[in-house]
């Protein structure tokens, strides 16, 4: 029988007495941070786009070849890696950096952009995945199926479309113009997730889901469609309805 271990009130009260000092005064600087970087005007259609929406959409897309490759590329490392087959990891295959010497390639194409929304010098890859989705019965098997916002703390995330995503099979979307904590309630939300690292605070919590659904933008495409998104912004991956979605995603935030 697993016993659920209960923490002594001495231990609860560091872990508060931590988050209060420390975590809690990063959140806000972080948010300085972000202030400062989005408030340039710069002649950069992408930032452009992610600082006023919070999503750009590349105009070409990735070769034929290319997806080939990367398709390949996930066919491999499944052979090595086992797929996760529950929760909100779902099919997917990832790593806390750059998961294979293929992917590097894209991190490299795509650290400019972060760098610019950033206004950093340097970044860095905090997780990249291969995932692949299909119908399930259990909302919480769907990878990113609520509407979430992903950190307190600013992220951009690359998403390389493997497969032709139209709107049955599991697209990505995004409401625009929710991110950098411009939504009601942001605030408390975030320091309720540093408090407790409950991950509802970060999910349905304070966040009206019908005007969400009313205002979601819904990214289909062929493989080959890729696009940025500042995942402040409010988003979710919509369920898998029939077929399936393959996905390649890269993370990047600050040093």
């Amino acid at each position: 029988m697993n016993e659920v271990i209960k923490k002594s009130p001495f231990s609860m009260l560091l872990s508060y007495g931590y988050t209060i000092v420390i975590r809690l005064p990063l959140m806000f600087v972080g948010y300085y941070k972000d202030s400062v970087a989005l408030s340039k005007r710069l002649n950069d259609s992408a930032f452009n786009d992610l600082r006023l929406e919070g999503l750009h959409i590349f105009s070409e897309a990735i070769s034929s070849d290319e997806i080939k490759a990367l398709i390949e590329d996930f066919e491999n490392l499944k052979k090595s890696r086992l797929l996760e087959k529950s929760g909100q990891l779902t099919g997917r295959i990832f790593s806390h950096g750059v998961l294979s010497p293929l992917l590097s390639q894209y991190v490299e194409k795509i650290k400019p952009y972060a760098a610019t929304f950033f206004n950093a010098e340097e970044v860095r890859v905090e997780i990249s995945y291969y995932q692949e989705s299909y119908p399930q019965i259990d909302l919480e098997s769907v990878p990113g199926g609520d509407f979430h916002v992903d950190d307190n703390k600013a992220n951009l995330k690359y998403f390389i479309y493997l497969s032709d995503v139209g709107e049955r099979n599991g697209p990505f979307s995004c409401v625009p113009s929710t991110g950098s904590w411009r939504l009601p309630h942001s605030i408390i939300r975030g320091i309720l997730w540093e408090l407790t690292s409950n991950r509802k605070y970060h999910y349905g919590y304070l966040l009206n889901q019908a005007k969400c659904m009313a205002n979601e933008k819904i990214i289909t495409g062929a493989a080959g469609t890729h696009f940025l998104v500042d995942t402040t912004t409010v988003h979710r991956a919509q369920p898998v309805k029939e077929g399936f979605r393959k996905v390649a995603v890269i993370s990047f935030n600050r040093l």
